[in-house]
C-alpha cells in the first residue's frame, strides 16, 4: 500500500496547505521598485505576460496554484575606483575625484547593492525558507516500509552552474539584472528517502557546494559523498546530522518534515511492533526531525542509541559494539558492554539525553561509585555538560587522583563548583583548562598547589598558576611545520588576518595576550592531533581557533569569551571558503 501527500505553498504565505492531488503551477513574478510590472508564465506558449492584477486564485481551478518567482539575490563586485583614473586604489577617494566614467560606476553599484539587499530580504519567507521552494510531497510506501520526501523548487540555470553554498552568490561571472523579463522557469526536484527494513538513507542532495545530484544517493557507507575518503563512523555521522540539520532549519518548510516525522514513526512502529516517543526534546534545540528519522531509521529498536554507538568518544575508546537492528535487547546488551548498571534514573535521563551514557561511561572510569552521584550529574543537563566538556584522559586522572585523597563526594564538588572570570561571569573554560594543565603537567605541580587546587577547586587563582607553571614547562622552543592542506587555512577576510603560529613560543605568546592555555597545545600541534589558528585584527590577536580534521573544535576570544556578532560573520564566511564544520 501506497500513500502520496502533496503539499503546496499558499501564495504570498509561509504555509504550505495539504492536497490529495498533484496542482498545475504558475509562476508569477510581482512588481517591485526594481522591476517595473508584474508577470506571469504561460505554461502552453512557454512565455512570460504582463498583467495588471492577478486573476483571483479561485477563478484558476482547485488544480493550480500560483508560485513566486522570486528575484535570486546577486551581490555586485564592487568596482575598482580610482580617481581620475590615476589615483592609487588604497589612497581614499572623495566623490569629487572621481571621472564621470567612473561616478557612473560608482552609481550602478550603489543601485545594484540596494536591489541585492532588497532581493535578500524578499528571498524568504517568514520562517526563513526560501521562497523558490513552492510545493512537496510525502510518499510513504507502507509495504517495503520507505519513506520519500520530494521538494520542489525554481532554479536558474546560471546560478545552478556556480555550485553556490550560500544564499546568494557574487557577480563574478553574471551581469547586473536588468529590467528585462526574466529566464525561463526551471523546476528542480530534490529528494530525501529513508529505507526503515533496510536501513538506508539517501537523498538527491549532497553535502559539498553541489546543489542537487539528480539521482539518489545512498549516505550510509563511511565513505565521503564525491570523494574516495574514507572517513570514520562518528565524523560520517556528524556530516549527516549537520548536513540534515541545515535543511530542517534553514531550507524546507516545517509543516511538511512534522507531518513526515509522524509517518516515519508509524513505518518505524510497524517494523519493531514497539511504540515509539514521538516527542521531541525541547531541550536539545540541535535535536530535529530529519535528524530524527535519520537515527529512526539506522536503528529503529532502540533509535536513540544509534548516536551514541556513532560518537567520537566511543570510536576513540576502541569499543566496538556488533548488534542487529532487529534485536529488541540492544540497549540492554549495550549496557552490558559498557559496564554500566541499568537503573530507573539512568533509564529516565537518557530517553532525555542519550549522551549520559557516556557521561556515565566517564565517571565510571573516573573512579565514581556511589549512585546518588551518579544521579546529581546525569539528572543535571548543565552538570553533564561540566564533565562532558572536559579532556577526558585529564578528568579520569584528576578524579582518581582526588578520590584517593578526599573522597567522591568532594572531587564531586570540586569538579562540579563554579569558577568565574575577571568580570564575574561563570566560566566554564577555566575549570577545563585547568584540569587539562594538571594532568599534563603534574609532575612540575609543588604539593601547595596541588592541597589548595583539592581544598578551593579551579579558581582564576589557581588557573593562574597552572598557566605559568606550563609555560616554563613547554619553554623549549618547538618549530612547527605545516601540511599543505594547512596552509590553505591561512586567509585575509575583511580586516581579520588568519594565520598559523610558526612556535610554540608564538603559541605560548598568544595565550598570554588572550589569556587562555593555548599554549600548552604545542605538543598536540606538533604531532598533528589538532591546527590552531588565530586571527589578528590591526595587529592585535583577537581569535583563538582549534580545528580537528574539517572541523572546528572550538573558537573564543579574550578570557575564553566567545566571538563578537561581527567576528562570527568573519568566522562563517572563513569557514565557507575552508569547507569547516562547526562542532
Amino acid at each position: 500500500m501506497q500513500e502520496e501527500l502533496y503539499f503546496y505553498r499558499k501564495y504570498g504565505t509561509n504555509s504550505f496547505e495539504k492536497s490529495a492531488t498533484e496542482k498545475t503551477i504558475i509562476p508569477v513574478r510581482q512588481k517591485s521598485s526594481f522591476f517595473p510590472y508584474t508577470i506571469i508564465f504561460d505554461n502552453k506558449k512557454k512565455l512570460w505576460q504582463q498583467v495588471d492584477d492577478l486573476p483571483v486564485q479561485s477563478n484558476l481551478g482547485a488544480d493550480v496554484v500560483y508560485a513566486d518567482f522570486v528575484e535570486f539575490p546577486v551581490r555586485p563586485l564592487k568596482p575598482i575606483i580610482t580617481g581620475k583614473e590615476i589615483l592609487s586604489k588604497d589612497k581614499i577617494i572623495y566623490l569629487e575625484d572621481l571621472s564621470p566614467k567612473e561616478m557612473q560606476l560608482y552609481l550602478n553599484y550603489r543601485r545594484e547593492l540596494k536591489r541585492f539587499d532588497f532581493n535578500i530580504t524578499n528571498f524568504t519567507d517568514a520562517d526563513e525558507i526560501q521562497k523558490d521552494y513552492f510545493a512537496s510531497k510525502i510518499t510513504v510506501d507502507y509495504d517495503n516500509l520507505t519513506l520519500k520526501l520530494s521538494f520542489t523548487c525554481f532554479v536558474r540555470k546560471e546560478i545552478e552552474a556556480a555550485n553556490h553554498r550560500n544564499l546568494f552568490v557574487e557577480a563574478k561571472t553574471f551581469p547586473f539584472y536588468s529590467d528585462a523579463l526574466p529566464e525561463m522557469p526551471v523546476i528542480k526536484t530534490e529528494t530525501l528517502c529513508f529505507d526503515i527494513k533496510n536501513g538506508v538513507f539517501s537523498s538527491t542532495r549532497s553535502e559539498d557546494d553541489i546543489p542537487w545530484t539528480g539521482e539518489e544517493e545512498p549516505w550510509n557507507d563511511f565513505v565521503f559523498a564525491h570523494t574516495e575518503e574514507v572517513l570514520p563512523p562518528y565524523l560520517y555521522y556528524q556530516k549527516v546530522i549537520a548536513f540534515l540539520r541545515t535543511l530542517d532549519n534553514t531550507m524546507y518548510p516545517q509543516s511538511v518534515i512534522s507531518e513526515a516525522y509522524e509517518k516515519c514513526i508509524l513505518l518505524v512502529e510497524r517494523y519493531t511492533g514497539t511504540k515509539i516517543e514521538r516527542a521531541l526534546n525541547t531541550k536539545n534545540t540541535k535535536e530535529t526531525h530529519l535528524t530524527k528519522m535519520y537515527n529512526l531509521t539506522m536503528l529503529p529498536y532502540e533509535h536513540a542509541l544509534y548516536q551514541v554507538l556513532m560518537s567520537k568518544e566511543l570510536y576513540e575508546l576502541k569499543i566496538r559494539f556488533a548488534y542487529k537492528r532487529t534485536d529488541s535487547k540492544v540497549f540492554h546488551k549495550f549496557l552490558e558492554k559498557a559496564h554500566i548498571k541499568d537503573w530507573r534514573i539512568l533509564r529516565r535521563c537518557y530517553m532525555e539525553r542519550p549522551a549520559v551514557l557516556l557521561t556515565c561511561m566517564r565517571m565510571q572510569d573516573s573512579g565514581f561509585k556511589d549512585v546518588n552521584l551518579y544521579n546529581r550529574v546525569l539528572e543535571s543537563e548543565d552538570n553533564c555538560a561540566i564533565l562532558d566538556d572536559m579532556d577526558r584522559k585529564s578528568l579520569v586522572f584528576f578524579s582518581r587522583y582526588s578520590i584517593r585523597r578526599r573522597g567522591q563526594i568532594a572531587t564531586l564538588n570540586t569538579l562540579l563548583k563554579k569558577t568565574y572570570d575577571e568580570d564575574g561571569d561563570v566560566d566554564l573554560y577555566i575549570k577545563k583548562d585547568s584540569v587539562n594543565m594538571f594532568c599534563q603537567y603534574f609532575r612540575y605541580v609543588p604539593k601547595e598547589l596541588r592541597s589548595d587546587i583539592l581544598d578551593e577547586g579551579f579558581t582564576r587563582f589557581n588557573h593562574d598558576a597552572l598557566s605559568s607553571i606550563s609555560y616554563r614547562a613547554r619553554s623549549r622552543k618547538i618549530v612547527f611545520k605545516y601540511t599543505s592542506e594547512q596552509k590553505k587555512l591561512e586567509d585575509d577576510i575583511e580586516g581579520y588576518s588568519f594565520r598559523l603560529p610558526k612556535d610554540s613560543y608564538q603559541l605560548s605568546e598568544i595565550g598570554a595576550k588572550l589569556h587562555n592555555c593555548v599554549g600548552s597545545y604545542a605538543k598536540d600541534v606538533k604531532n598533528k592531533e589538532c591546527t590552531i589558528v588565530y586571527a589578528t585584527k590591526d595587529d592585535a590577536y583577537t581569535i583563538c581557533i582549534e580545528v580537528q580534521q574539517k572541523a572546528v573544535k572550538q573558537e573564543l576570544t579574550n578570557y575564553n569569551k566567545h566571538p563578537t556578532e561581527e567576528e562570527k560573520k568573519v568566522l562563517a564566511t572563513w569557514h565557507d571558503r575552508h569547507g569547516l564544520d562547526v562542532l
